[in-house]
């Protein structure tokens, strides 16, 4: 075994062992107070400089008995001392809430929300130079970072999948290194952020079976004025055709009346898994996804098979988002 690969597992333990000693410090929570509790502060990789270099300066001063390098350490350490303290008193006290995450398309980056906001007695500009991103960076956008804060402010967060179902992107990293970057305040923080992925839509041929009148199902049968079926009667008005005319009810003295007809139409498509053999599954919820989206951007009502769930015929948002999500959770047994 290779010493890379050693260090790799030697890595990955470290990292587990910290994971599950983070569930316990710092649980799933809605919302957070940052305090000492649940804030990490480091010397930065300048602060360790920083450091190293006020222990040279001062071996040198002891050495050569020189007070005047001496003088120049102590000042260095108490400006370090205060900066320690201006790093904590940024971040302390800033409450951190999750907003409610809508459904998203896999293969996009996705977004999640917090409202950063002030105790009411605190001073303003607080939170500067702060840095939010999710502790396993997968978004090619950058990391958000907080405007200086008075009150309140909200922050978007970026992440990405590949895959369709239930995503969780996991915690969030909040950290600073004001004022001087010699410290690096921190913490993981996990709001249980989840967002249900639809399959990322593929372009295809809208080739379905659509549905004729006697087989929509659910009362969206499609009817339009016509010459076909006797509808019903109503009032004569002037100026209406003389053949629209009941003359029947008129021989009977019933008065003049309009006859109404319709004609049935299809039109109420049929969009099935099974319709597209041969074709990896991921592959055809992908197609059925964007058949689903055009279909509704067209106006046209639809059904679909997924052959262990069929949802009847309908449009809308509402039915758009009950076809997209039973695409997303295919085969999740929890669907």
């Amino acid at each position: 075994m290779t010493a890379t690969k050693i260090a790799n597992k030697f890595k990955a333990l470290i990292n587990q062992r910290f994971d599950r000693w983070l569930i316990k410090r710092i649980p799933v929570v809605d919302s957070i107070t940052l305090n000492r509790g649940n804030s990490f502060i480091f010397p930065s990789r300048f602060g360790l400089m920083f450091l190293a270099t006020c222990v040279i300066l001062f071996l040198i001063g002891t050495n050569y008995q020189n007070n005047l390098i001496l003088f120049l350490v102590y000042f260095l350490l108490s400006f370090m001392i205060t900066c320690l303290l201006l790093s904590y008193q940024n971040l302390s006290g800033l409450r951190l809430t999750a907003s409610p995450s809508e459904d998203q398309f896999a293969n996009e980056n996705c977004t999640f929300a917090l409202r950063l906001t002030l105790p009411k007695n605190a001073k303003s500009n607080r939170a500067q130079q702060t840095r939010f991103t999710f502790k396993q960076a997968s978004s090619t956008f950058p990391s958000s970072i907080a405007q200086p804060l008075s009150e309140q402010q909200n922050i978007t967060l970026f992440a990405k999948s590949t895959k369709r179902g239930w995503f969780k992107p996991g915690r969030v990293t909040v950290q600073s290194y004001y004022p001087f970057g010699l410290f690096r305040v921190w913490s993981h923080i996990d709001f249980g952020f989840s967002s249900l992925l639809y399959p990322t839509p593929v372009e295809n041929a809208l080739n379905n079976v659509v549905l004729s009148g006697e087989e929509t199902d659910v009362g969206n049968q499609a009817a339009k004025v016509g010459f076909d079926t006797f509808s019903t009667l109503k009032p004569f008005q002037q100026g209406e055709s003389l053949k629209s005319i009941a003359w029947k009810q008129v021989a009977q003295g019933k008065g003049t009346f309009t006859k109404l007809l319709e004609e049935e139409r299809g039109g109420d498509v049929f969009l099935s898994l099974s319709a597209f053999n041969g074709v990896p599954t991921e592959e055809r919820l992908s197609m059925l996804a964007y058949q689903v989206l055009t279909y509704e951007q067209q106006g046209i009502s639809y059904a679909l098979d997924l052959g262990t769930r069929v949802i009847d015929v309908g449009s809308g948002a509402e039915h758009q988002q009950l076809c997209l999500r039973a695409l997303a959770l295919y085969g999740d047994e929890h669907a």
